[in-house]
């Protein structure tokens, strides 16, 4: 009796595994939703405009060292040479002296750009899309709603920045320091998903669903929050003038769902 019970319920894991695997397979077939592929377009996008002004910036101040260097090594050298011309011969060569002046020239030129270069200013940028999750696995939907809320988001910001280039700065700077501390909980939720299918059965899959669940809470949570700075966005632009200030109408809500974020990210360093 034990043993044909045993092999019930072997079976049946077993048919589970395969529709599991089915589901999957469909999936991988269906590809990412549309909303999830704007996302991560948007993400690349942003992270290429970011090493673009980092480039230049590299390269302004590259250009301006050499400038100063190489000035200051072509007047020392060709004064050098003009001074020892002119005490061997009595009379020298002026164009010694005159290239002399050109390299001091460029390099103070050089050097007062040098000085005056300061660093760009850090751009927010667009965070990629969280981990997907398997259908049936603890947290699907949560990490589904809060993949829409970062598509939404990030449309918001394309939308109001024509209008409220300084609202747009606030969402996209929310957005960059939140996302980061909620993709971790949507990679964590994939992560147990895998523990509780390898090992089903075991102490250790019950941990695992258990702590998936309270992942998924947070997760929720950080949701809300982008459901909060969302609402805050549409009054804004609901107002009868876009001359009010954008720190009393965004600030209360982005600066709660960094708060957010920063505790997720304090409480899982220790």
């Amino acid at each position: 009796m034990g043993r044909s019970q045993k092999d019930s319920a072997d079976l049946s894991a077993s048919i589970d595994a395969a529709v599991q695997k089915g589901l999957d397979l469909v999936d991988v077939f269906r590809g990412a939703p549309a909303g999830r592929r704007e996302l991560e377009r948007q993400a690349r996008q942003s992270a290429r405009q970011a090493r673009h002004v980092q480039r230049a910036y590299a390269a302004r101040k590259a250009q301006a060292q050499a400038l100063t260097i190489g000035g200051t090594a072509v007047s020392a050298s060709t004064g050098t040479v003009g001074i020892i011309d002119l005490l061997a011969t009595s009379t020298g060569d002026v164009a010694w002296f005159a290239v002399s002046a050109i390299g001091a020239v460029a390099a103070v030129i050089g050097a007062r750009a040098w000085r005056r270069l300061l660093p760009p200013t850090p751009i927010p940028t667009i965070e990629t899309a969280p981990a997907l999750l398997r259908r049936g696995a603890i947290g699907h939907e949560s990490v589904a709603r809060y993949t829409a809320v970062r598509v939404q988001t990030v449309q918001v910001i394309r939308a109001i920045e024509p209008l409220h280039a300084d609202a747009a700065t606030e969402i996209r700077s929310a957005d960059s320091q939140a996302a980061p501390a909620l993709n971790a909980l949507a990679e964590r939720l994939r992560v147990l998903d895998e523990m509780s299918r390898k090992m089903p059965g075991s102490a250790a899959a019950d941990s695992a669903r258990e702590s998936a669940r309270a992942v998924t809470e947070q997760l929720d949570r950080g949701s809300a929050g982008y459901d909060v700075l969302l609402a805050a966005a549409a009054r804004l632009l609901a107002e009868p003038s876009l001359a009010r200030p954008v720190p009393e109408v965004l600030e209360p809500a982005s600066s709660a769902l960094i708060a957010y974020a920063h505790g997720l990210r304090t409480a899982s360093q220790i």
